[in-house]
């Protein structure tokens, strides 16, 4: 879920992220984490993030949040790890040499 602001409405969540806001807290199917209540019916992302286990990672500069699924394997930062992959010429290039560029990483596999 990609956000421009931290503050949001719990219609907008449920929508967005599948958590119905109830007075119980959020929930998923038969689940429910508790919630404090919200202020003016605006929750803070990151209050919801660490209540409901998703990752948040901010991209500051570009004033975005993409929070992350609420279980199963995630990513701890938005870091990827260094590699070295051949162009269609054959020649290599290295990801950490693209720094400060936006990438855009394709993967396919035939299984």
């Amino acid at each position: 879920m990609i956000l421009d602001r931290l503050l949001v409405g719990p219609a907008e969540f449920e929508r967005r992220s599948g958590w119905e806001i109830k007075p119980e807290g959020a929930c998923k199917g038969d689940l429910c984490v508790p919630l404090p209540a919200p202020d003016e019916m605006l929750f803070d992302v990151r209050m919801l993030a660490e209540r409901l286990g998703m990752p948040l990672v901010a991209d500051e500069a570009a004033g975005l949040w993409a929070l992350g699924p609420e279980s199963g394997r995630v990513l701890a930062s938005a870091e990827a790890p260094d590699f070295t992959l051949p162009d269609w010429r054959g020649a290599p290039h290295t990801l950490s040499g693209l720094r400060g560029q936006k990438v855009l990483v394709v993967a396919w596999a035939p299984w």
